[in-house]
């Protein structure tokens, strides 16, 4: 059962019990709810539920604003039959897009209207900043509409490494997404339980509705359409058959996880450890505490840490992984590489190959993971004081000076006249400030038009 792996990810101590709102903490009394049919485990719960009610309502006025706006081009006095009906076709499908998703996270709670799209934009959450309701949208729809083929070459990769049959085994998959690696394991290797975690609700809901064999539809918005068509494509989501109850979905942070030490045999992190924003040295380990004695790292995807690109000491090659995850605990990992077909959706040009990395690795050295990543106490806690910080004092000073700069945009000062101004202030050298002025402008314009990570 799910309740005997997990840990209270408040106090990290106390093991959880059932409870009818959800579950509740045998040692901090903590409670923790059930949100469209995933356990809500994270350390704030409340607060998490909040940053993707934020990150949600933000997605859906971004949305109404982006069907007006492709409706205002249609005023336009010169289009083409083609074109006009292209956005027509769109308009209408970013305005049904948004109620069907409305409707799929109608668990969160989202009130529309409850404020405006400036104000959700300043106040936008900052949940690891590589993930958003909208970055894995994609995948939702290789999961569980056209990707067939992709998702069994993957699975097919990961059993080449694996080398051992997963029945009867405690399985988790970290970073599961919409759910499709992880409800393919389940139904070819029959484990006791499997766990699917990820932190992204969008991505969990359509899972929910997969594994209980419901047909869903959604959108696809393809980068590159092939054609008028394809610009937005209503698809079908469906799963071959329902899952059975040993398949169970987890809302939860990989950083706090809120797991027994040793509660599983196996843990699966599909393309996983080269996204996470922590070095990959301290996510082994943490890896390491959730794995039982003697149990298994399965590891899928391209192993390239392209996101740390200011930090190349943290890139790591493939080598480095190797001899990382040694060092954190495990063998030295059984290796299998294929180049793998990789979001080739129908309806786009952008199609790729992937060169694509699986690994098997035994446990057999405990290695301490790092503390628990969480949010400081003044945050979980809304009655305590905010403390006064170098960092936050340094972005209210850079805020307070975008504030003022923006104010002095009135539609009748010219470039010139604001760098004048920042010149009489003090704040630049006549020299520096126009230039300066421009660039902040420029980047303010191209901001204000820009859709933002939601």
């Amino acid at each position: 059962m799910l309740v005997d792996v997990l840990r209270c990810p408040g106090c990290e101590r106390g093991s959880l019990r059932a409870d009818r709102a959800g579950y509740i903490c045998s040692q901090c009394s903590a409670g923790f709810p059930v949100i469209g049919g995933a356990a809500w485990l994270f350390r704030d719960p409340r607060g998490a539920a909040g940053e993707w009610r934020a990150r949600l309502t933000l997605m859906l006025a971004e949305l109404q604003a982006d069907a007006a706006g492709t409706r205002a081009a249609l005023a336009a006095p010169d289009l083409l039959p083609a074109t006009r009906a292209r956005l027509e076709r769109l308009a209408a499908a970013l305005e049904d897009h948004g109620q069907r998703v409305a409707r799929l996270l109608e668990p969160l709670q989202v009130h529309l209207g409850a404020a405006d799209r400036d104000t959700l934009r300043a106040l936008r959450t900052r949940m690891p900043v590589s993930q958003g309701l909208t970055n894995y949208y994609v995948n939702i729809h290789r999961d569980w509409a056209w990707g067939e083929a992709e998702n069994a070459a993957s699975l097919d990769l990961l059993d080449t490494a694996g080398t051992e049959p997963l029945a009867g085994a405690r399985v988790l998959v970290l970073g599961a997404g919409a759910g499709r690696l992880a409800y393919d394991l389940h139904r070819r290797h029959a484990p006791a339980l499997t766990v699917a975690m990820d932190l992204n609700p969008l991505l969990l809901a359509v899972a929910r509705e997969m594994f209980a064999g419901r047909r869903l539809e959604l959108y696809e918005f393809p980068l590159a359409p092939r054609g008028a068509a394809d610009h937005a494509v209503l698809r079908s989501l469906a799963a071959p058959a329902p899952a059975d109850e040993r398949l169970q979905l987890v809302a939860g942070d990989a950083m706090c996880a809120p797991f027994q030490p040793g509660a599983f045999d196996v843990v699966v992190t599909p393309w996983f450890v080269d996204i996470v924003e922590e070095p990959f040295p301290a996510l082994a380990t943490r890896i390491n505490a959730l794995v039982a004695d003697g149990g298994r790292w399965l590891n899928l995807g391209s192993v390239a840490f392209a996101f740390m690109a200011t930090q190349r000491a943290l890139q790591f090659s493939l080598d480095e992984v190797l001899g990382i995850v040694e060092g954190a605990g495990f063998t030295r990992p059984v290796l299998r590489e294929a180049v793998v077909p990789y979001m080739q959706s129908p309806a786009s040009r952008h199609a790729r190959l992937e060169s694509t990395v699986a690994w098997t690795a035994r446990k057999v050295a405990s290695v301490a993971p790092p503390a628990s990543r969480g949010p400081p106490e003044w945050i979980v806690d809304a009655r305590l004081p905010v403390p006064v910080t170098a960092d936050l004092q340094a972005h209210a000073r850079a805020t307070r000076i975008h504030a003022f700069l923006m104010s002095l945009v009135d539609g009748r000062r010219s470039l010139a006249d604001i760098a004048q101004v920042l010149v009489e202030q003090r704040l630049m050298k006549p020299e520096d400030a126009l230039p300066a002025t421009r660039a902040f402008m420029l980047r303010m314009q191209e901001d204000a038009g820009r859709r933002i990570n939601v």
